[in-house]
């Protein structure tokens, strides 16, 4: 998933993070992971703000232990890390590396929270898929991968060649949709996707044309279709 990061841009693929809970007790740490992607702005998370326009920025999660109840207490870390400031009052706060190393070894090593630590080509991938539910069923999506696979492959339908910017000039600039090859809404769980294996830049009607069926038409499938026509 991603978080606000409040206006911290010094954030680097692979930094460990830590979730805390302040609004309601019991306080503490409940989730720890690693960054999966640089900060990026989307609309504002205060939909007063986001109306007017103003943006925020965020970071892909990629969640390696995340719980109901704390995994370590406010009290504790108050305690054991007096010099720190545990209740700040924004997001994407910094904890020294000394004592961020050492949380993250505690909750690693723990029997209920354990987990392996990732390779960095692991953390590179872009976490995307995870089920919510609002009124009906959506599905996360990661708007770095979206744009690392633009970056690879640019703004031309992959199926017929179309450039909104050729077509349109300056309004169809930089415009593009992306097809994700593997269907989020039928894995229904968090998969890590990468953006140049799982994903192709397609028009419009290409992209409707390729879930015209379901599973959808493969990209090579529907360039063959519009050969024989």
């Amino acid at each position: 998933m991603y978080w606000s990061c409040g206006n911290t841009k010094r954030i680097e693929i692979g930094d460990v993070f830590f979730l805390m809970r302040l609004g309601v007790e019991p306080k503490g740490i409940i989730g720890c992971g690693y960054i999966s992607s640089r900060p990026y702005a989307l609309p504002h998370w205060d939909e007063e703000k986001a109306n007017e326009g103003k943006t925020a920025l965020r970071t892909d999660l990629l969640f390696k232990s995340l719980s109901d109840e704390p995994i370590i207490s406010l009290p504790y870390l108050q305690e054991k890390y007096p010099e720190y400031t545990w209740t700040p009052q924004s997001s994407g706060m910094p904890i020294p590396d000394e004592i961020a190393g050492e949380l993250f070894a505690q909750i690693q090593s723990d029997n209920k929270f354990s987990f392996q630590p990732s390779i960095k080509k692991e953390i590179e991938l872009y976490a995307e898929g995870k089920q919510k539910s609002v009124t009906h069923n959506t599905y996360d999506r990661s708007p770095a991968a979206r744009q690392a696979c633009i970056e690879h492959y640019g703004y031309s339908c992959c199926v017929c060649g179309f450039n909104f910017e050729s077509a349109y000039g300056k309004l169809g600039s930089k415009y593009i949709e992306v097809h994700h090859l593997k269907q989020v809404a039928d894995i229904g769980l968090e998969y890590l996707i990468h953006p140049i294996d799982d994903l192709r830049p397609v028009c419009a009607n290409c992209h409707r044309m390729l879930h015209k069926a379901r599973p959808p038409i493969s990209i090579e499938e529907l360039k063959l279709q519009r050969k024989n026509t």
